[in-house]
């Protein structure tokens, strides 16, 4: 098997895999979150599909001697070491729900998949608190104070509460407002290795734009530096005007769990992403309608920005799976914004290896993809919102 084997296989793969996850979004749309995470989200086609894509990509940058540029390696490799975790935090992670009313005890929860498993503590529900918007009774937020082996805690949103390797978050109460309902996990080894991946990949992010020896140095050789730096500028401006109310307020009417700066962060750098990929569309329309030499000066300044626009998109993907972890016990959970964000991000990470990909050498094929592929990011922000909902719909 040669390099050329390992290459087309791992990106049909991945081509195959963006497809179906696309699908899974609109059978969730028509038959529920439930259904697609058993008929494709946790299916064996599903995760033989990211199998392979990890396998002969990891086949073919050792093909290449990819060795040679550890950064870039270790950009790749944090990208199979978060697929692993998740694969971990599938196989051993335990989660469920537990259901508590004030004055009696409980040491055992119910599992999401079926069934019931103990509690290495007992726990017992002492008072449930809500918290109402000013002048309303919609509830901004809620807490629940129990005692956990004699010991008394408060478990709210953003405050969670972490017993012998489980972790207790709130997650919804009883109409009378007399029990509780309290998510429980436990994942250390899955939790730990994607962790480790997303602090790898962050590291790999920011070394990547100090390698001597690249194919973005190259390029970027070629384009006036001034360009990409007023464009970058342009657009983080534009994301601090648009987002100026909700950043310098503070979020003062969002719900405890979204007052953090992680989501202001998350928000940012997305929105950022997004605003530079508009500025690709742009250089993309110009770069089909100006001459082939033009045209490749503007594919070398597209080029350019994407690895920042792709940077920033995943930084802020996986620091948003950070923060659910912490706020709700689960740093994805396949909703239709997530996997759609997941989506964008892979299909803007293709033209990144366009000297790999014959087709996108050709500047008018890079420009027509960049073009093409702002549809996802439209998808992302707008769609999901007005079509398919989710979680996320709201943002």
């Amino acid at each position: 098997m040669n390099q050329k084997f390992f290459k087309h296989i791992s990106f049909i793969s991945l081509a195959v895999t963006i497809v179906v996850m696309v699908a899974a979004t609109i059978v969730e749309k028509f038959h529920g979150s439930e259904y697609a995470l058993d008929t494709i989200y946790h299916s064996p086609v599903f995760f033989a599909l990211w199998a392979i894509t990890a396998i002969c990509g990891l086949c073919y940058i050792f093909s290449v001697k990819m060795q040679r540029s550890p950064i870039t390696l270790t950009l790749h490799l944090s990208f199979v070491l978060i697929l692993v975790g998740a694969l971990v935090t599938h196989l051993s992670g335990i989660s469920g729900m537990l259901h508590l009313r004030e004055g009696e005890v409980a040491s055992s929860f119910e599992l999401d998949e079926g069934g019931s498993a103990d509690l290495p503590f007992s726990i017992s529900l002492n008072k449930f608190e809500i918290q109402y918007y000013p002048d309303s009774k919609a509830p901004m937020g809620y807490s629940s104070e129990v005692t956990i082996d004699g010991l008394r805690q408060t478990i709210s949103m953003n405050n969670i509460a972490k017993v012998k390797g489980y972790r207790l978050y709130q997650a919804d109460y009883d109409e009378d407002l007399k029990g509780s309902v309290l998510a429980v996990s436990r994942d250390p080894w899955g939790i730990a290795i994607t962790y480790t991946a997303y602090l790898l990949l962050l590291l790999s992010m920011i070394g990547f734009f100090f390698q001597k020896r690249s194919n973005f140095k190259a390029i970027a050789l070629k384009v006036k530096p001034r360009i990409p730096l007023i464009i970058l500028a342009a657009c983080l401006a534009g994301v601090l005007i648009m987002m100026r109310k909700f950043i310098f307020t503070g979020g003062s009417q969002l719900m405890p769990v979204l007052r953090t700066p992680l989501l202001q962060v998350h928000v940012i750098s997305i929105v950022l992403g997004y605003f530079i990929f508009f500025f690709l569309l742009i250089i993309g329309i110009a770069g089909l309608i100006v001459s082939r030499e033009e045209s490749e000066k503007l594919r070398d300044l597209s080029t350019i920005l994407l690895y920042p626009a792709v940077f920033l998109l995943t930084f802020g993907t996986f620091l948003g799976a950070v923060w659910a972890n912490i706020s709700w016990g689960n740093y994805w959970a396949w909703d239709p914004k997530e996997t759609w964000a997941l989506i964008t991000l892979l299909i803007y990470a293709i033209p990144m290896h366009q000297k790999t990909l014959g087709f996108l050498r050709n500047p008018k094929a890079f420009h027509l993809y960049c073009i093409l592929a702002f549809l996802s990011v439209l998808i992302t922000y707008f769609g999901v919102n007005m079509i398919l909902g989710g979680m996320h719909s709201y943002a």
